[in-house]
């Protein structure tokens, strides 16, 4: 399982991913993948969401008892120093959340999504969603077969021109159960030009299909580039960009494709004699990064062998800059990688679904392009990571897994130190 959101070379732009270990599959769950249904291409159509929606957070048995409902992030996205966004859930319903004074307080937007999987802001008003449902919480919640009765569930693609006060819907198609993403990754460099990975549902025998699909028009007609075991997207600017496909389902190479027209044709850089893509990222249309790992060598709370890759010629050669762990921290599942320069990036570092201390850590930071990282333990256990620019960053990652209750982390000196953010501000 493997996303997030990569977006574009601008710093506005910069959120990590896809970050898609087994540990972090809280961040992704309630999302299907397995359907027999073909996927629908849908003409866009406002839809209507009352401006009250933002002000009703979703309940559930704790919270009616008087227990505050735990918010539970999947995306997260600084946009500048000050304004930011962060999607997720509390009990049932999808949250989607904005900051405009860097965290200290925070606004609800209503989002006709069951669940967001990824967002991706390019100003304060203009932005993009992907997502699961229609905002009414099916029973079935996109995860567990459905019943016949049970409507089957549908991933969208969502766009608000007033900063996520009302959306129009340019993507959807129907899903239902399975395991899997049904929108594993959206990008985007504009209004008008877009990026999503979203399953094949005709064609989803685990491992399940994806479909690279793109709109240049701002979502009212979309083209499916490429399809197959695509892992990771990741596209630095309107032509330039590259994908992660892993052979056999992960379990055997993964082969890495530039291309230099958007999309429209791949050429083949880089190809493993083993393992599955963990994300994809890059610092300019020339310099880009690709984290492997050999599952194998994984435990619930910890993998041990990974493999960085990075290209300085836009993806025709890569270099192997050997495993990160070799450097630094020796336990954890590594999330990203992010890169807000050509020389500074991070990694996260989770502990993982079993949660057992195997090692300091919860975030990895390099200043040489990757070539070397040193360990540090705050902010602790990171699947999430987003950057405004070189110097501001946010972490985020689960921190009580009983309770599955997020902490989100600032920093304002490029990781050197942080600050916790209060999630119990957002409504």
């Amino acid at each position: 399982m493997l996303s997030n959101q990569i977006l574009s070379a601008a710093f506005s732009d910069r959120v990590a991913g896809p970050i898609r270990v087994p540990v972090l599959l809280a961040l992704v769950v309630l999302t299907a993948a397995c359907s027999s249904t073909a996927a629908v291409r849908q003409a866009p159509t406002k839809t209507p969401v009352a401006a009250s929606a933002s002000a009703s957070p979703a309940t559930s048995a704790s919270a009616s008892a008087g227990e505050p409902v735990p918010l539970s992030l999947s995306a997260i996205q600084r946009l500048t120093p000050s304004v930011g966004f962060i999607a997720g859930s509390r009990g049932s319903g999808a949250v989607l959340a904005k900051t405009a004074d860097g965290g200290r307080s925070w606004i609800r937007l209503p989002v006709p999504l069951d669940y967001v999987t990824s967002l991706r802001f390019i100003d304060e008003r203009v932005g993009w969603v992907a997502g699961v449902g229609n905002g009414q919480a099916s029973p079935a919640n996109c995860q567990d077969p459905a019943p016949s009765q049970i409507p089957t569930c549908t991933g969208s693609i969502l766009r608000t021109e007033d900063g996520g006060q009302s959306w129009v819907k340019t993507l959807a198609f129907r899903v239902n159960g399975g395991s899997g993403d049904s929108v594993r990754q959206i990008q985007a460099i504009d209004g008008q030009r877009a990026w999503a990975l979203t399953v094949n549902s005709a064609n989803c025998q685990y491992p399940c299909s994806f479909d690279l699909q793109r709109t240049t028009d701002g979502g009212k007609s979309w083209t499916v580039l490429l399809s197959g075991q695509i892992a990771a997207i990741r596209f630095a600017s309107s032509s330039r960009g590259w994908v992660a496909l892993d052979e056999s389902g992960g379990v055997g190479t993964v082969e890495v494709r530039e291309t230099s027209d958007g999309g429209t044709t791949w050429r083949s850089g880089l190809r493993t004699a083993s393992g599955q893509a963990i994300g994809l990222d890059a610092a300019t249309t020339n310099r880009a990064w690709v984290l492997t790992r050999n599952g194998g060598y994984c435990t619930s709370s910890n993998c041990s062998n990974y493999a960085l890759f990075r290209t300085d010629d836009g993806g025709l050669t890569w270099a192997d800059l050997s495993n990160p762990k070799d450097s630094a921290c020796s336990g954890g599942h590594l999330a990203g990688p992010l890169f807000a320069s050509p020389g500074l990036g991070w990694l996260g570092l989770d502990l993982g679904a079993g949660g057992a201390n195997v090692g300091p850590g919860g975030l990895l930071r390099s200043q040489d392009g990757g070539r070397s990282w040193v360990c540090a333990n705050r902010p602790p256990n990171t699947s999430l990571l987003a950057a405004a620019d070189p110097g501001h960053l946010w972490a985020a990652g689960q921190q009580d897994r009983t309770t599955q209750t997020y902490a989100l982390y600032s920093s304002d000196n490029g990781g050197a130190g942080w600050r916790s953010l209060d999630l119990g501000q957002v409504p």
